[in-house]
């Protein structure tokens, strides 16, 4: 499928001159957020809070739908190439997902890199997760319809949650929404996606630099919660829904963790984006066809987190 005529302006855009240094990127992705055209959302309100993190406190808001609860409870972790970003440039992300999944929100920010490298983003969503779970009816939510969910590097750290929460015999997650997983940090050249969609917002380049922030040790890369394509058990983890974009460079390690859960026999369903671009579930106010995937999504999430 041709990409979608909505997304061009911002794939012109990414072909710009890039910043030049990670306090440039960090201003630029903010900013860059703060324009994108939003969708109108209702939901019964937000709230900032602050969480204890295994070594600070972590912001965190906490988004509630109508209605009358308790909510399910859905832990979400913002994409930026575990560099950049926070809850603000996820917000409306969080909001979709609230109004259509009818599900409060908890959207927690996590140490960043270079100045916090692995393992510590993954330390601070599990911490966050232990919180939700401990605190959900303080938050009018039901611990026993807990979600994760992210986007990008925030899915990848969804994703080392799950295996954590089960290797550790930690909180029952019922579901995992994983919008354009990072999930091999290993084997970049096995993946077509990767030579063929570099330069539609995401680049190879980008993602080596993301790399070379997170990771002190190359060897790092092998380790499961950093490339989950490399774990050596994925049986026992919650059901999942994996986004993946057309025009993605993770498109297909993407499509691959979908294929290696299902292998391993967790109730998984893959959902493409034909003409979608890496960053889409931030787009829904610029493009329809990325609001029907993350309306889709929403609904997804909305009936497995249904009471039993």
């Amino acid at each position: 499928m041709p990409l979608d005529p909505d997304l061009s302006i911002i794939v012109q855009f990414s072909n710009a001159p890039a910043a030049r240094d990670l306090s440039e990127i960090r201003q630029a992705a903010i900013a860059n957020s703060a324009l994108l055209p939003k969708r109108p959302v209702t939901i019964a309100g937000a709230r900032d809070l602050t969480i204890p993190g295994p070594a600070s406190e972590l912001p965190a808001r906490l988004y509630t739908p109508e209605g009358t609860g308790p909510f399910p409870l859905t832990v979400y972790y913002h994409g930026g190439g575990f560099v950049a970003y926070n809850i603000e440039t996820h917000d409306q992300v969080c909001r979709e997902l609230c109004a259509g999944a009818k599900t409060a929100v908890l959207s927690v920010e996590y140490r960043l890199a270079p100045e916090h490298k692995f393992p510590a983003p993954v330390d601070d969503a599990y911490a966050a997760l232990q919180w939700a779970a401990q605190h959900a009816a303080e938050l009018g939510a039901d611990a026993a319809r807990l979600a994760v969910a992210g986007d990008s590097a925030g899915a990848s750290l969804a994703i080392a949650v799950t295996l954590r929460a089960r290797d550790d015999h930690g909180p029952v997650i019922r579901a995992q929404l994983l919008i354009y997983p990072v999930t091999d940090f290993v084997n970049s050249e096995r993946y077509p996606s990767r030579r063929e969609n570099s330069g539609y917002l995401l680049t190879e380049e980008g993602m080596k630099f993301s790399a070379q922030m997170y990771l002190t040790d190359p060897a790092h890369a092998v380790h499961p919660h950093v490339s989950p394509l490399h774990a050596a058990d994925l049986k026992g983890l919650p059901l999942a829904l994996v986004l993946t974009a057309e025009f993605d460079p993770l498109r297909d390690e993407g499509a691959g963790y979908a294929a290696a859960l299902e292998a391993a026999g967790v109730r998984v369903q893959h959902l493409p984006g034909p003409g979608m671009i890496h960053g889409f579930a931030n787009m829904t106010g610029l493009s329809p066809a990325a609001a029907e995937l993350m309306d889709r999504a929403a609904a997804w999430l909305g009936r497995e987190l249904a009471p039993a």
